[in-house]
């Protein structure tokens, strides 16, 4: 039997992390990410709700992406919303158009994220190989 590695994961494509944490960590076959804002990664500017669930995603794509993975291996994944967030029509149009089957999904609303500009913080869990 092998001894379970671990990796911690960094994209060129995604934007720098903004504390002492990496953009992922591996773990044999499984990637965990860290919480991606909707930030494009080109500009740093954040939209509505819509635009930053759509660059979240692109971001955890990348993330995926250099971990081995992509948005099709995605096992779950943890949407944490601003409480004022009343569009959800707008967070699910968005969300759908990254995976062909939508994995699991858990959604929490809190009162602030890091940036007041931070409408959602998203992260996934995803399989390799």
């Amino acid at each position: 039997m092998s001894t379970p590695s671990l990796k911690p994961i960094t994209a060129a494509e995604a934007p720098k992390p903004t504390g002492p944490f990496h953009h992922a960590m591996r773990f044999d076959s499984l990637v965990f990410t860290s919480g991606q804002a909707g930030r494009n990664r080109e500009t740093g500017q954040m939209g509505d709700i819509g635009e930053q669930v759509d660059w979240a995603l692109r971001n955890i794509g990348a993330i995926l992406d250099a971990a081995g993975s992509s948005m099709d291996r995605v096992l779950k994944v943890t949407l944490i919303l601003r409480d004022d967030v009343t569009d959800m029509a707008a967070v699910n149009e968005a969300y759908t158009k990254h995976f062909d089957v939508v994995p699991a999904r858990t959604s929490f609303f809190v009162s602030r994220l890091k940036n007041p500009d931070m409408l959602v913080e998203i992260e996934a869990v995803a399989v390799v190989g």
